[in-house]
């Protein structure tokens, strides 16, 4: 019976980071916790863009009225077109800040981009954030591994789809999984090479960072 040592990575890992200047309103999800794809993860006070959003909304309005009004009074000839060309000008102008300011709005909350499970929060609730800060890591929950370092001798009977046995230390459970990729070279000094395996299953009972 051959055994060797395996360590649970993920493949989907990501740290999460602000793209605005904010202060934490909340943090739904705790560390461990699971969540799921679109889940808000982090929620940002956003009073000061959301006001922003109301002005820019409003001076929108105020240019699409001008626009209507100039050009009602272009058929009158009683302006030119080139004050029309003004206003409309001035509607896009607006147009485009709107989409800044609902932008800046829909950064406020960060939401999960896959299912999976918190793994460490960096900042605390009603603390003020950078741009850029890192704030949250996550784990995909669905994209499991085992990594494993085995003797090259492996290599004459070891194939891609070769099926194993993995026990956890952490649990004691027993899982199933099958050899997907096999490392292209072979360390010349320990006379060992990388391989991975995936599991059959998505098994809840499973962790980044266990080993077995």
């Amino acid at each position: 019976e051959f055994s060797t040592r395996i360590l649970v990575t993920s493949t989907e890992e990501a740290t999460l980071s602000s793209e605005i200047a904010a202060k934490v309103l909340s943090i739904p999800v705790k560390t461990g916790n699971l969540f799921s794809e679109s889940d808000p993860l982090i929620k940002f006070d956003c009073s000061f863009f959301e006001a922003q959003k109301d002005v820019v909304e409003s001076e929108l309005e105020s240019a699409r009225v001008t626009l209507k009004s100039n050009q009602d009074l272009v058929l009158m000839r009683a302006i030119g077109d080139y004050e029309v060309q003004l206003s409309q000008i001035a509607v896009e102008q607006a147009e485009a800040e709107l989409k800044i300011a609902q932008l800046n709005t829909d950064r406020c909350i960060i939401r999960a981009p896959y299912d999976g499970r918190m793994s460490d929060i960096f900042v605390n609730e009603f603390e003020s954030i950078e741009r850029q800060q890192p704030l949250l890591k996550i784990i995909g929950s669905g994209s499991l591994e085992a990594k494993l370092m085995v003797s090259s001798k492996w290599l004459s009977w070891i194939t891609v789809g070769y099926p194993l046995q993995i026990e956890i230390d952490e649990n004691g459970l027993m899982y199933q999984a099958k050899v997907s990729t096999i490392g292209a070279n072979i360390d010349p000094v320990s006379q060992t090479i990388d391989i991975t395996a995936k599991f059959d299953e998505n098994y809840d009972t499973l962790l980044s960072g266990m080993s077995g």
